[in-house]
């Protein structure tokens, strides 16, 4: 475990969950503890989180319960102001059982650029329409990452980013932690999934490095494991250079 890189999806399920972000924290520490190397990328958080956006900041939390229309859940700068908030709580706690931990987003110093999807077409009333995302992975510049873990700081990464344009994206997270482990050639990726229902023939706990048994999980109709959350693994050992 000593020097090895453990890139980790934080969820916002175990964001909002007071039992669940602690033993994560505590879990941090412990791996820190045995000499690895962490880098965290939290996830999104709605805006209806409303216990724990209180928890961050009461000024921040009254002004945001006055807002009613949550479609401003897709506006790129409400959600990078909360997910400061949220990025700030994560340093914080980190800092509180003795981590060094510096909160960062993917803009800062273009660590992660935004670059757009593949074009796809899908229906909508009837009418054709193409749809030009920035849901691919990101452009990464893993030095900015490499110096934190060289003076044993742990990023804790906020996925946003600029295109080439400087407009502000919001990521997919999971999409975004895959390419920074891929960039960093880390020994571990981490992506905590929820289970929907209960295998008994599968522990929770899984542990994958053969990427033809990944692939076949694709085509199991009894996996339990979201395929995205796959595919995103393929993708992250078919683009390891360790």
């Amino acid at each position: 475990m000593k020097n090895q890189a453990i890139v980790l999806k934080l969820s916002a399920t175990i964001i909002i969950d007071d039992k669940l972000f602690t033993t994560f924290i505590e879990s941090v520490r412990l791996l820190e503890m045995c000499g690895a190397k962490i880098y965290i990328v939290h996830d999104h958080i709605d805006l209806r989180s409303s216990s724990l956006i209180s928890q961050i900041d009461e000024n921040f939390s009254q002004k945001i319960s006055k807002i009613s229309d949550y479609s401003s859940l897709n506006n790129p700068i409400i959600m990078e102001i909360l997910s400061s908030y949220v990025n700030k709580l994560i340093v914080t706690k980190l800092s509180s059982i003795g981590c060094y931990a510096v909160g960062i987003s993917g803009k800062d110093a273009n660590l992660l650029q935004a670059k757009k999807s593949k074009l796809s077409h899908r229906k909508i009333v009837n009418h054709d329409v193409i749809n030009i995302g920035f849901l691919s992975e990101p452009i990464i510049n893993p030095e900015i990452l490499l110096n934190f873990a060289d003076n044993n700081i742990i990023p804790v990464v906020a996925p946003f980013a600029s295109d080439d344009q400087e407009k502000t994206h919001l990521l997919n997270v999971n999409l975004t932690v895959a390419t920074i482990a891929s960039a960093l050639s880390a020994e571990h990726l981490i992506l905590p999934y929820e289970i929907l229902q209960v295998s008994k023939t599968l522990p929770y706990n899984i542990k994958i490095q053969d990427i033809n048994l990944l692939k076949s999980m694709l085509d199991d109709s009894n996996n339990f494991i979201e395929e995205a959350l796959i595919k995103i693994a393929v993708n992250a050992l078919e683009n390891n250079n360790g």
